[in-house]
């Protein structure tokens, strides 16, 4: 399957050789060409609703790009600053500011003199986004978590020291001086299907307790050590829904940056359609044909009903596909059964 699932299509070069290199990393920060996004506690800053790129150089892009030399001493005064990846030569970074207090960053923000400029929370701009963009700042959100939660030493509790643009920690202590390094955590999601013997099949989904009444999406969890996909996949389902699958098989797989997971989707076959909840997990959950599925409202919308996940998500692609199967199979069905 084509990956076209937000988040998945990074047009930058990651550079995980030349960012060792701190001769050059430091003449990529010290450049009028490299570009520059600003975060704050979960937001990214954005100007008349375009999402913000702010050189060092003297040419403007009144559109999205901004210059003034101010704002680079005080972002980089945080250590907060991180290297995403190049394009075309032009290296790209991102500078988290979420030390600032509010007091602070409206400051910081006074100090542009520009209007209509603000932080806007990442998953609430995912609209404003173009797929490139949308990839790139989930990458560094995933990385400006991961630096936050690696600060300290997992080993002996002393203080790291950031290297490679942010992609290592090193631990101060010199008894210690264990490395470490950005971590994703896997996650297996599945929607699951069964075919009765006469009519048309369906899928199995549910409602989480922490997501919106009506709100159904598939089955997921995270994979326990030493647990394959698969393993991963049926254990899940069994614990959730009280149900055994089969035949699992792999559709794609989605960075999802909340706040750092990589959501590996399958579609599994059911045994039975008999459920047994796991409460603390699920609302409630049910059976549904594919053409029931097409009546389901959007996420978010205000309107009453039964509503399917946010289109940027691989749950919503797996039940697309999977409607989208069950319509061709019945097209073909009827097809053979007219040339008869």
């Amino acid at each position: 399957m084509n990956n076209d699932l937000t988040f998945c299509q990074m047009p930058l070069d990651r550079a995980s050789t030349l960012r060792k290199d701190q001769t050059w990393m430091q003449d990529k920060l010290s450049s009028e060409d490299s570009c520059f996004y600003f975060f704050w506690r979960g937001k990214f800053l954005y100007h008349q609703q375009k999402l913000t790129i702010f050189t060092k150089k003297n040419s403007i892009d009144t559109e999205s790009e901004y210059t003034h030399a101010e704002v680079f001493t005080d972002a980089l005064h945080t250590n907060g600053t991180i290297f995403l990846g190049t394009s075309a030569d032009i290296a790209y970074f991102v500078c988290d500011l979420s030390i600032m207090t509010d007091d602070e960053i409206g400051l910081w923000l006074a100090k542009l003199v520009i209007e209509n400029i603000k932080f806007i929370d990442f998953r609430r701009s995912l609209s404003l986004l173009s797929p490139q963009q949308a990839a790139i700042l989930s990458y560094g959100k995933a990385l400006i978590h991961w630096q936050q939660s690696a600060l300290h030493c997992g080993g002996c509790g002393a203080k790291t020291k950031a290297l490679d643009g942010g992609h290592r920690r090193v631990c101060l202590d010199d008894n210690c001086q264990k490395e470490h390094f950005p971590r994703t955590d896997p996650a297996v999601i599945m929607l699951v299907e069964y075919q009765p013997k006469s009519g048309p099949a369906v899928c199995l989904l549910a409602e989480h307790h922490r997501t919106p009444e009506q709100a159904f999406s598939t089955l997921a969890g995270f994979v326990d050590p030493g647990e394959s996909l698969q393993e991963a996949v049926a254990r899940e389902v069994l614990e959730e829904a009280g149900v055994h699958v089969t035949n699992i098989r792999y559709v794609d797989s989605q960075p999802w940056p909340f706040p750092n997971s990589l959501m590996i989707g399958f579609i599994a076959q059911a045994s039975g359609l008999d459920l047994c909840l796991e409460e603390e997990e699920l609302r409630s959950a049910a059976w549904f044909t594919a053409k029931q599925l097409v009546d389901f409202k959007e996420w978010g919308d205000d309107i009453e009903g039964p509503k399917l996940p946010r289109k940027e998500s691989i749950a919503r692609l797996l039940i697309d596909a999977w409607c989208k199967s069950q319509f061709e199979a019945s097209a073909q069905v009827i097809a053979k059964a007219n040339q008869e």
